[in-house]
């Protein structure tokens, strides 16, 4: 996103109040913050999360800025927040003198009749990870052959956290739209559209299917992985023999070897080891540690 045009296009309206919006077809708009607004960009009314139809039907958006969108769908259009504001230094000042705690809920809404509400339309890569489901889909999306986002444009470049971890190594193993961060050690393995986090080191013949693997924030030492084994223990990372499906794996998780993890057929809810799943995608949370040779 071009911060500048929505700085200039703030100045320009004179806007107290200048809030980045995206266009969504009405049929998906579940879950977002809608706003109403008129041809001249200005906001009159913000709903956040709306679920009534009538409700979501008041808040399309005109004809006139239909026919400006750059993609269209053939279907009406909303506008959603995509939590990005520009304040004026005094308005943001009053908007922080009392309670309210989100933006979205409280703070906007309460401006509205009181301040200068303006959007900005922006058609490009979005997307609201607000559930686990959106967040595995919109990681797994980036090992795509043609992911919906372009880290590699020139025009735009990415900088990461410089961390001056060492190259990835990948010994003998089958790998099929995967993306994988620096510093991982795979071996003999087996991996299939997943992202694979810094600092993973992933045991012989494991195979991960659909798997967002968030990493680790230090490495062991060889001392001290043998003493996690001589207490039972997994040693961060994935062990050998493992098969995993459809799972988020947290930072720092510990899982042993010949552990089998998967969603399919069990409801949402809370497992052993501390393991849950949502949204019908099973996660390993921070820090945990499943026993080698545990199977879900």
């Amino acid at each position: 996103m071009d911060f500048q045009k929505i700085v200039d296009q703030h100045i320009a309206t004179k806007a107290d109040v200048t809030i980045a919006a995206i266009p969504f077809p009405v049929s998906k708009v579940e879950g977002l913050g809608l706003m109403r607004v008129n041809d001249d960009l200005s906001i009159s009314e913000f709903v956040e999360k709306p679920k009534d139809p009538e409700v979501i039907n008041r808040l399309v958006i005109s004809p006139a800025l239909e026919a400006k969108l750059e993609t269209q769908t053939g279907e009406h259009h909303c506008l959603a927040s995509m939590g990005i504001y520009v304040f004026s230094r005094e308005v943001l000042r009053r908007s922080l003198q009392n309670d309210m705690k989100d933006f979205g809920k409280e703070v906007i809404p309460a401006l509205l009749g009181k301040a200068r509400l303006f959007s900005y339309i922006f058609e490009g890569y979005w997307e609201d990870i607000g559930t686990v489901a959106a967040f595995f889909e919109a990681n797994l999306a980036l090992a795509q052959a043609l992911p919906p986002f372009n880290f590699f444009d020139r025009g735009a470049p990415i900088y990461t956290h410089p961390r001056y971890l060492p190259a990835s190594k990948i010994n003998r193993c089958s790998i099929d739209y995967v993306v994988i961060g620096d510093g991982c050690i795979v071996t003999d393995s087996s991996l299939h559209r997943s992202v694979i986090g810094i600092r993973s080191i992933l045991g012989e013949n494991s195979d991960l299917k659909d798997v967002v693997m968030m990493g680790a924030d230090f490495y062991q030492t060889a001392a001290e992985v043998q003493a996690d084994l001589a207490r039972g223990v997994p040693p961060i990372g994935i062990g050998r023999k493992c098969n995993i499906r459809r799972a988020i794996i947290d930072k720092n998780a510990r899982i042993g070897d010949g552990v089998e993890l998967s969603p399919d057929g069990k409801p949402d809810g809370d497992y052993p080891h501390g393991i849950v799943i949502r949204d019908g995608i099973l996660c390993v949370t921070k820090n945990g540690v499943i026993p080698s040779g545990f199977k879900l």
